[in-house]
């Protein structure tokens, strides 16, 4: 596609693009968010460079996307942004927020289409989070493989049950600057969604599987699930699907999570990141 005002920089040849030359504080500029929303489909995962944008700013920018939503396992940032979060990991830590492959939320019944990131501070190297387009992994797949897993569903469980290093609650306790809550309900968050799941804008098809939050499948026990489910997780995050974005203070990203996975590194120790994190348009996965 042309864009008439995005500077638009592919960042690998199967997901990601970085936009430059815009101001995302103009919202008037119906032009400007059309080419954004088309971008955003088009890479699933757009990170716009040089944005100076206070919380209401990314508020109103998210929610061009969908209404905002909440996160069951961290505090908002105050009254008037009660679905913000701040993702912060101090210099003296060593556990980040986000590592490990999986979409945000799929244990909700309606898990946000759409995830968006400001940067406030970031490490001089490191800090990069990863991404992998579930779209393309799927349509990879042997039309054996896509045939078995039609009309398959998934048990997702918040959990991390099978996170390195424990589970929530073991988690969160190493996370000491960030507002967590809830770490105690987790083994009762759950839901069920299909493994592979139709975008309601496109029409694609893309895989819907972690090992990080995917239990088991639907009548099936988690001894049986778990190796058809790490292989499934495994080839989504092979090389050829995925792309790797660096981040910079002012940079704003925002990504499909129906058709995507991201990974956030934790290779920054002794220097401190600063995030805001706002959910947008809860969506139940057909």
């Amino acid at each position: 596609m042309t864009y008439k005002i995005l500077q638009v920089q592919p960042i690998s040849g199967c997901i990601g693009a970085e936009i430059y030359g815009v101001d995302l504080r103009q919202l008037d500029n119906k032009l400007l968010w059309e080419e954004l929303k088309q971008a955003y489909l088009q890479y699933h995962v757009i990170a716009v460079r040089g944005q100076d944008l206070s919380p209401d700013d990314q508020t109103q920018a998210a929610e061009f996307f969908g209404q905002s939503c909440p996160y069951p396992f961290a505090k908002g940032m105050d009254e008037a942004h009660p679905y913000m979060t701040r993702i912060i990991k101090e210099p003296t830590e060593r556990t980040n927020f986000g590592a490990d492959w999986h979409s945000d939320t799929p244990y909700l019944q309606e898990p946000p289409s759409t995830t968006t990131l400001y940067a406030v501070e970031t490490p001089p190297a490191g800090g990069d989070t990863l991404y992998a387009n579930t779209e393309a992994a799927y349509q990879a797949l042997s039309d054996t493989m896509k045939k078995m897993l039609e009309g398959l569903q998934g048990v997702f469980s918040a959990s991390l049950k099978h996170k390195p290093g424990g589970n929530r609650k073991i988690h969160h306790a190493r996370i000491n600057t960030m507002a967590v809550q809830n770490s105690g309900e987790a083994d009762r968050l759950e839901s069920i969604h299909p493994i592979v799941r139709t975008h309601p804008l496109t029409g694609k098809k893309a895989l819907y599987v972690s090992a990080l939050h995917t239990l088991r499948f639907e009548g099936s026990t988690e001894k049986e699930s778990r190796p058809l489910i790490q292989m499934l997780n495994d080839h989504c995050i092979e090389p050829q699907f995925t792309c790797r974005v660096r981040w910079q203070p002012g940079q704003f990203n925002i990504w499909d999570n129906r058709c995507t996975m991201h990974n956030a590194i934790n290779d920054y120790h002794g220097h401190r990141r600063e995030m805001r994190r706002l959910t947008v348009g809860s969506q139940k996965p057909q």
